[in-house]
């Protein structure tokens, strides 16, 4: 328990900066394919939310202090800016980030409903961007064509916008991040701690 009062040492920067690669790995394999297709674009949040479950769980049971979901928004909010990403999904990623951390952190990450919770909200990060293009789009618009988005691609994209799209994007992503989530509290007691990987 002191161990895990202590401030972030550098092992655990280490560890976090191993798991901020994780995570991006993550969000680009399950959401990677949808954001390729402006058709399927707004699906982007549930796909990314798929794979990371288990990972998040993982890494607040390796990492089980403040600070630490912090430094991962803050690392895959710098390399989204870095690779043209609209700030909305950057500043996304960090905002939930920190609030995860708090909702996961209130209990000193050890209660199993409040790290489903916190996953969930990290999970949000992604919907970001969306949230902008439904309701500013123009600059929005502006914005990614500046970066290099083609304008057949916002064309496309904007022909399938409703606001039952923006509901299946918000729903679904709950539904599956809460899905993942739960799979990854069933792989840490199941696996992550028979292997004494976590405690």
């Amino acid at each position: 328990m002191n161990e895990e009062k202590k401030g972030l040492t550098a092992k655990d920067l280490i560890v976090t900066g191993i798991f901020s690669v994780l995570f991006l790995v993550a969000v680009m394999i399950g959401g990677g394919p949808f954001a390729t297709v402006p058709t399927l674009t707004f699906y982007f949040p549930i796909g990314a939310a798929v794979l990371a479950g288990p990972i998040f769980m993982l890494f607040i049971a390796k990492v089980p202090k403040h600070g630490a979901l912090a430094i991962v928004g803050a690392v895959l909010c710098l390399l989204g800016t870095l690779t043209g990403m609209h700030w909305g999904m950057n500043f996304g990623f960090l905002v939930c980030s920190i609030i995860a951390s708090f909702i996961a952190g209130a209990r000193e990450f050890r209660s199993k409903a409040l790290n489903l919770i916190a996953y969930i909200v990290y999970c949000i990060g992604p919907m970001g961007t969306y949230f902008v293009f439904f309701f500013n789009r123009e600059s929005w618009v502006s914005f990614m064509l500046g970066k290099g988005t083609e304008q057949e691609y916002i064309t496309k994209m904007s022909e399938v916008a409703s606001g039952g799209i923006m509901v299946i994007m918000v729903l679904g992503t709950f539904a599956v991040a809460a899905l993942s989530g739960l799979l990854g509290l069933r792989l840490m007691r199941k696996q992550f701690v028979k292997a004494g990987i976590a405690v």
